[in-house]
């Protein structure tokens, strides 16, 4: 498996694990674990700030995957894939943790310029799939 689909990989896992520390907070509200385990037809309150910015992370991380998989894929079934995209998915997939440890811990500007970062790294992979078929 290619360094790309690796990156790929541990974005999706990534997101995968940000389901949890959303349940943490709510799980420790009083009435949070009956409302996990039921419809969720009512607003749960008294959940901790970061765990709403947990849920927030969570949402944007799952919000972006299909693009980063869209790209990423795309990268890896042409060929477009070289030294370039893997540096830019290593800055990818750091940028979104980052992102979700900043944003989970509450620091505002910070946040946004990592998640700036992401999107620069996507749209180098972007750029190396333009120049791929360019090139021929």
């Amino acid at each position: 498996m290619t360094t790309d689909l690796w990156i790929l990989l541990s974005l999706a896992l990534l997101t995968e694990l940000l389901t949890l520390p959303p349940l943490v907070a709510r799980g420790s509200v009083p009435g949070g674990i009956k409302w996990i385990f039921y419809n969720r037809d009512t607003v749960l309150e008294g959940v901790a700030a970061w765990g709403e910015r947990a849920i927030r992370a969570h949402g944007n991380l799952a919000d972006n995957l299909a693009m980063y998989a869209a790209v990423i894929g795309i990268a890896h079934i042409t060929g477009a894939t070289n030294g370039v995209t893997m540096v830019a998915g290593m800055v990818l997939l750091g940028a979104r943790v980052l992102h979700a440890i900043v944003y989970i811990a509450g620091i505002p500007y910070l946040r946004t310029a990592i998640f700036a970062v992401a999107q620069l790294a996507m749209l180098i992979y972007v750029w190396e799939i333009i120049a791929h078929f360019t090139a021929r």
